[in-house]
């Protein structure tokens, strides 16, 4: 988890953190997570393969579309959940 606060730093990795803890039953394309927190398809999807990397979101791959959504590792969702607070000053 030491890549957690180093990724926190990445605009684009901290706003797919902050979106799938919020919402951690969702599931979406790039494409679509992209509309819901704004940002270029893109720098989204290096974002996304970066925390698929380290585990802290999955890839669901169909013939026809990747879709992401967040882990289901409770230790993993509880060191974001503490990051989160920090990074916000909660």
């Amino acid at each position: 988890m030491k890549n957690l606060k180093m990724l926190l730093k990445n605009k684009t990795a901290r706003k797919i953190l902050f979106f799938f803890n919020e919402n951690p039953n969702g599931i979406d394309t790039v494409k679509g997570i992209s509309l819901w927190i704004g940002g270029n398809a893109v720098i989204m999807q290096k974002a996304l393969n970066t925390l698929v990397k380290e585990g802290m979101i999955t890839s669901h791959k169909t013939v026809s579309t990747t879709a992401y959504a967040y882990t289901n590792n409770k230790k993993i969702v509880k060191n974001i959940e503490k990051y989160i607070k920090k990074f916000k000053g909660l």
